[in-house]
């Protein structure tokens, strides 16, 4: 999924910095997993991953790909046609075609997302092509009725959705940001809503489960107890994901109560999914409340050189809180994430930005 601030180009860089301070496989924390690239290249390494975040788009993306061992499968009863009734058991690709080949459905993403709806109409939101946006309110409905008929547990149900997430993104006609959309279709929005299968990371060397959070970091830390490793990877500059990431959010979590949706994009109310994070006035108190909540042997922050808190900040911050000789700070230099080019309303300082990490062993 295209997401800002994916490590997926960093996780070689990260991987040697968590072996280098920890070279044996233990637990670890990872409470901002975004779409889980850093949790599931820890998982398999042989880590057990404890990976929390608020968004729900970011926990069924955690689901399939980190608290999930193997591909799970699906009770064939679910579909009922030949294959169901000679078999207890449905593959997972076989309900994906079945999601895939559903009628097309006006509901809430079609509505609100789309040309084909009076709400999306009217502010000239084009997310989706009418013909996507139904297949997606049709399979998104489908995977809701399963659930709420407890057809499906609530890992399957996440596995499910995790994987129309991933199929939504690819036809979306953004440029890698849900804040705006594009005013024509993109060649990707175009195509036909495909759902691929997902590969959830294997646990390997006999480890113990991982698990997945949705909800706040500061609770997860307090939650999960002693681990040998926390690896902080928060937001570093103003812009608020709920805003960015809405259109999934909505996907992800359904609208069993329809939103109020605002504004020409159609945001959802997002005031519990803040982050102090992202408030130039906060985010130090945040990083210190949530060192003060965990119980870790080590602690990585990775942070970006254009973040609200200045290096020095986070340096003062992890002498005092561990082994102050242990700090230490690693930087690559990387090609920053641009959804858009230089334009009248926008000009990018750089095209290069460095990426720290904060390292300190606690006390």
């Amino acid at each position: 999924m295209r997401y800002i601030g994916n490590k997926t180009r960093l996780v070689p860089f990260i991987l040697d910095v968590v072996g280098d301070v920890q070279p044996d496989a233990g637990v670890a924390c990872d409470p901002f997993a975004g779409t889980a690239s850093v949790s599931r290249a820890l998982k398999d390494r042989g880590w057990t991953v404890r990976s929390g975040d608020l968004l729900a788009f970011s926990y069924a993306l955690q689901v399939a790909h980190v608290e999930l061992d193997r591909t799970p499968r699906f009770p064939a009863a679910l579909i009922g046609d030949a294959e169901g009734r000679a078999a207890r058991w449905l593959s997972y690709t076989r309900l994906l075609a079945y999601l895939t080949g559903l009628p097309p459905r006006h509901g809430f993403i079609s509505e609100n997302y789309s040309p084909a709806g009076r709400a999306g109409a009217r502010h000239g939101r084009m997310y989706f092509t009418p013909d996507n946006a139904g297949a997606i309110d049709a399979a998104r409905e489908q995977i809701a009725a399963w659930s709420e008929e407890e057809r499906l547990d609530p890992a399957r149900s996440q596995f499910l959705i995790a994987t129309l997430v991933e199929a939504a993104d690819r036809v979306a006609n953004t440029t890698g940001v849900y804040a705006s959309f594009v005013k024509s279709w993109q060649p990707n929005a175009k195509r036909q809503l495909e759902l691929r299968p997902l590969k959830p990371t294997s646990r390997h060397n006999g480890g113990r489960p991982s698990s997945a959070y949705l909800g706040k970091a500061e609770e997860l830390v307090a939650s999960v107890g002693t681990v040998d490793l926390l690896y902080l990877d928060p937001p570093y500059n103003e812009r608020q994901y709920p805003a960015y990431y809405h259109v999934p959010e909505v996907i992800a979590a359904g609208w069993s109560t329809p939103p109020e949706l605002r504004g020409k994009t159609g945001l959802i109310p997002d005031e519990a999914l803040r982050s102090d994070w992202c408030r130039r006035d906060r985010c130090e108190a945040a990083l210190r409340t949530l060192i003060d909540r965990s119980d870790a042997r080590h602690i990585l922050l990775s942070y970006n050189d254009e973040g609200l808190l200045e290096a020095e900040v986070i340096a003062a911050v992890f002498r005092e809180a561990g082994d102050e000789d242990s700090y230490r700070r690693a930087d690559v230099e990387y090609r920053r994430y641009r959804s858009d080019g230089d334009g009248p309303s926008r000009t990018y300082l750089r095209d290069r930005v460095q990426e720290q990490l904060h390292y300190v062993r606690r006390r």
